[in-house]
């Protein structure tokens, strides 16, 4: 899919969010711990969760999937286990989700082929692995796939190296099926990572120090059905907010939790950006970027870190807000990926002044007058979004390549846009 964007847009109106991605990809294989029906509500419409469904259902896993109402029905009482191949998994790295719930209900796994994902550069799995073996899972990793016996598997303290979203929530699904307490110690605490302690809590689960970087997990022996509405996505609230502050426009988003916002809420003051609220909806007024330059340094610094700190999923939106001032350099940081930053090189296409510095950071001089231009996308979400604000900030008609990316966690994208005033077409 390749998706055209006029240039000089700003944007005014309001958006209710889709279901958090990230929440959706790990509590729909959390359901395999259940015998059960789950309800999901607010489930989100993208192709990791298709995806997902798809694998399920090989797996036994009954699905009514209402996507008109956001509400998805899961019946996992006859699931089986199977092995499952690169056909089945797909490129979507969510699938090693999988692992906890499998190996909680099934006490193995098998995975002829490891997950894909994002071109974002190489990414471990040790630390997922590290975690399991701590717990007493065998691991036999073959390089293009895994196997793991939970056989002689219990709770116990473990410290993860890394601290990891998808560690940590493979560990909490895995954990309601051992013996024992489980302690995880550094473990993530992202706000999908809450919402799938909160799931398992109110299945029964007793889980203590959600939110924060020590939880323990205490098993219970039956797990309650329950109806779980998942929570407001605060990278795609991030993302409409960008949009707007990009070009001066005016937007109001419903359904929004703001401790989920603090964090990019910081980085939009540093822009001049300031965001108001009024009981769950946050509202953003016709403000004008302005790089607020760290004193000794005269320039501002971008960095994402593990929360409650910025994302690193959400570092790319606001690369455009610094094209959008008059002045100022910027330093956008991402520690994680050593490719999360190359495609910025797209963007100097549209005459960017942007520089890359090393695999891990770029450096983005504001001020330049930018262009219409035919850019080839990656295949990374959020990236692909900030091509698009980019597009709508520069003075011609922008031709993006390529663009498939932004359905793995973005419903409807160009509608919401359109919702807005957007002048955006799918070709």
């Amino acid at each position: 899919m390749n998706i055209k964007v006029k240039g000089g847009q700003v944007l005014s109106g309001e958006i209710f969010p889709s279901g958090n991605k990230n929440s959706a990809v790990a509590l729909l294989p959390a359901t395999i711990l259940f015998d059960k029906e789950i309800t999901l509500e607010n489930v989100p419409d993208i192709l990791d969760m298709d995806k997902l469904v798809a694998i399920m259902k090989k797996l036994g896993s009954k699905i009514v999937w209402d996507k008109k109402g956001k509400k998805m029905s899961i019946d996992n009482g006859k699931i089986r286990f199977e092995d499952l191949d690169s056909e089945d998994l797909g490129n979507i790295k969510g699938t090693s989700l999988l692992w906890g719930p499998l190996l909680a209900r099934f006490g193995r796994v098998t995975f002829n082929n490891l997950p894909g994902g994002c071109t974002l550069g190489f990414r471990t799995l040790d630390p997922q692995y590290q975690a399991f073996r701590d717990l007493g899972v065998k691991v036999i990793d073959k390089n293009s796939g895994v196997s793991m016996d939970a056989s002689e598997a219990s709770g116990r303290e473990i410290w993860l190296t890394e601290m990891s979203p998808t560690t940590t929530e493979n560990i909490l699904m895995l954990a309601t099926g051992l013996t024992g307490t489980t302690k995880i110690v550094g473990a993530a605490s992202e706000p999908h990572v809450q919402d799938l302690c909160n799931f398992l809590s109110s299945a029964g689960v007793k889980i203590f120090g959600i939110g924060s970087n020590i939880v323990t997990i205490e098993p219970v022996k039956y797990l309650q059905p329950v109806k779980y509405k998942i929570s407001s996505d605060h990278m795609e609230i991030t993302t409409f907010l960008a949009f707007a502050a990009a070009n001066g426009g005016k937007v109001k988003i419903h359904d929004v939790q703001q401790n989920f916002i603090r964090p990019m809420e910081y980085v939009f003051s540093k822009f001049g950006i300031n965001l108001k609220y009024e009981k769950d909806t946050v509202i953003l007024n016709n403000s004008r970027v302005i790089i607020d330059a760290e004193e000794r340094r005269g320039n501002l610094t971008v960095r994402a870190q593990p929360w409650p700190f910025l994302p690193v999923d959400t570092l790319p939106v606001f690369i455009p807000l610094a094209l959008a001032a008059e002045k100022g350099q910027v330093i956008f940081h991402n520690w994680m990926y050593d490719a999360g930053l190359f495609w910025t090189s797209e963007l100097i296409k549209m005459g960017a002044n942007i520089i890359i510095a090393d695999p891990h950071r770029v450096i983005v001089n504001a001020g330049q007058k930018l262009h219409g231009a035919t850019l080839e996308a990656p295949y990374i979400i959020r990236a692909v979004v900030a091509m698009v604000i980019t597009a709508m900030i520069s003075g011609d008609e922008t031709i993006i390549l390529n663009a498939d990316a932004l359905y793995r966690g973005h419903p409807n994208f160009s509608e919401n846009l359109k919702k807005l005033g957007a002048r955006i077409e799918e070709v």
